[in-house]
């Protein structure tokens, strides 16, 4: 029969504790978790609709060679003057030079 871990522990032995103090937390405006460059001061903005309409959107932007944020960003510029909103949408990030 094997030996528990606990029988192997040598009681009488002193247990040293270690104990590290915490880096203090800078209050800084910068959030504590990274962000990627291409997501600097965006905010997403998203919806759940059928895997139909996924697919089309994709169809589409390989047809346009563009991206799918693209094509948000064009329909939502379309949205915006339809309803007389002085917005226009670019794409600021992303991972497509063009």
């Amino acid at each position: 029969m094997k030996a528990s871990l606990k029988s192997l522990v040598d009681r009488s032995a002193p247990v040293a504790t270690v104990v590290t103090p915490l880096p203090e937390r800078q209050n800084t405006a910068e959030p504590s978790y990274r962000t990627a460059q291409t997501r600097a001061n965006t905010r997403q903005v998203a919806g759940h609709f059928r895997p139909e309409v996924a697919q089309a959107l994709r169809l589409l932007a390989a047809e346009q060679d563009k991206d799918n944020q693209e094509l948000l960003a064009e329909a939502l510029t379309m949205l915006f003057k339809r309803y007389g909103k002085p917005i226009t949408v670019d794409v600021e990030s992303g991972r497509r030079k063009r």
